[in-house]
């Protein structure tokens, strides 16, 4: 599958079927992370995956309630130290990498951002300065949302300075 067809599939997925994600195809998934560009390339960011059925169960709570995180075969937290200029930025890209390989890999992804950021750290372990920008299920599909309708391209281009047109 090409980059184009890879961003044109790509849905946040809900629903996930009830199946384990082969160790392998997981780590294939998860490079494209290490792939990721990153300011300075320092990489500044970690990941904790969990897969444990009973972890999983209790971020629902810390993320809102949010049932369909119980569900995933995997949920990512994107973690950076927040005391590095592009860190925040650095492991959003990190997760797009990995969003994008999910689709190539028959997988679906759902990005996470309604959380509580202390709670998570707690019970995640991740130790100060650093924090959790942004989590991610992962998992088998099991529904095909539809695409939802986008800006035209005229309304977010600007050319040359805010407000120049075409």
């Amino acid at each position: 599958m090409d980059v184009s067809s890879a961003i044109q599939k790509r849905r946040s997925i809900r629903k996930y079927k009830a199946k384990e994600i082969p160790h392998d195809l997981l780590m294939e998934t998860l490079e494209g992370a290490r792939l990721a560009p990153s300011g300075a390339n320092r990489q500044p960011w970690q990941l904790i995956v969990v897969t444990d059925a009973e972890r999983k169960r209790g971020l629902v709570p810390i993320c809102k309630d949010q049932k369909f995180i119980a569900d995933c075969s995997a949920f990512i937290a994107g973690v950076d130290d927040p005391s590095q200029k592009w860190a925040r930025v650095d492991v959003s890209i990190a997760l797009e990498h990995i969003a994008l390989m999910a689709v190539e890999k028959g997988l679906g992804t759902c990005y996470i951002g309604a959380f509580d950021g202390e709670k998570l750290a707690a019970y995640l372990g991740i130790p100060k300065p650093y924090v959790v920008t942004v989590g991610m299920t992962l998992g088998y599909p099991d529904e095909s949302p539809e695409a939802r309708s986008r800006k035209p391209v005229a309304e977010l281009l600007h050319w040359e300075r805010y407000g120049g047109g075409e």
